[in-house]
């Protein structure tokens, strides 16, 4: 998945590094990131980089991450495109190479909308300061903490004997995926898989079990698989449900030697998917 970059190990500790010329810049505007194409190659731009192409100040670098001695750094900035300089949507970083420093690149991106959405206090509407002992925000006038955000969300495989129920949205993602949804206030994973999968489709499951999880920074969330049985599995014999169609277009029964295949060996779907296809879920 895309988080397994061993033996490449990722330094999120929060320290004071100063800035090198080699060390990789995050710039968003507007949701997309500045990137760099060289010899028709995307890459991640340097500070190197920009000072070559943007004659402007760079001071004030917000430290992010660390990975094989290389730092992340953010600038709370807007550039304009030239020299091969272009905003991307952050997805490019799925099929960007290496894929231990694409996925550095997704988390830095994470940590820097947190620093962007979060200028000022929600409390007071004052200028936040950085934190000096830890990764966090803090209002000089009121005193608030703000710590960086991570959304939890669950992904469900419901099965149904030797079949697995798959989905498509209603809009925007056109591939099959699992259910899946956040995690409400006050409510436990396995309350959110019961409500998510009663809501989408009108079915209700037992025997919830935890598979894995994955951070998933392209959402700031972190994602939890869960298998779960169909609860009467006897009675729902309809090939197709649709309960919930402002949000699904369809839902369906797939046995496991008919399941349609991806390419992406990205995402905790669809490796929850292969993994109830190889029979590895028992």
């Amino acid at each position: 998945m895309f988080q397994d970059i061993q033996p490449h190990i990722l330094d999120i500790q929060y320290k004071a590094k100063t800035i090198q010329n080699s060390d990789l810049i995050v710039i968003i505007r507007n949701g997309l990131i500045l990137m760099l194409s060289d010899q028709n190659e995307l890459r991640i731009p340097t500070l190197a980089d920009l000072s070559k192409h943007y004659k402007i100040k760079l001071d004030q670098a917000n430290y992010l991450l660390s990975i094989e001695g290389k730092g992340f750094y953010a600038f709370d900035l807007e550039l304009p495109e030239k020299g091969g300089f272009a905003y991307a949507d952050m997805r490019v970083l799925r099929t960007l190479a290496p894929r231990w420093l694409a996925f550095a690149m997704a988390t830095a991106v994470h940590l820097a909308n947190w620093y962007l959405q979060n200028r000022y206090c929600g409390h007071c509407a004052h200028l936040m300061e950085k934190g000096t002992d830890e990764r966090k925000l803090v209002c000089p006038n009121c005193r608030m903490d703000v710590f960086p955000k991570i959304s939890p969300v669950i992904i469900v495989g419901v099965r149904k004997q030797n079949q697995l129920l798959l989905t498509k949205y209603a809009e925007g993602y056109d591939h099959y995926a699992l259910i899946a949804g956040f995690v409400e206030i006050g409510e436990t994973l396995e309350d959110a898989v019961k409500r998510e999968v009663f809501e989408e489709t009108g079915l209700e499951v037992k025997n919830i079990h935890y598979y894995r999880s994955q951070p998933w920074a392209f959402s700031q969330s972190v994602l939890m698989g869960f298998f779960a049985e169909a609860a009467s599995p006897d009675t729902y014999t309809t090939e197709e449900y649709h309960d919930d169609e402002a949000e699904l277009s369809v839902a369906k029964w797939f046995d496991r030697d008919r399941m349609p295949v991806d390419d992406t060996t990205l995402s905790l779907t669809w490796n929850m998917i292969e993994a109830f296809r190889q029979n590895k879920i028992k």
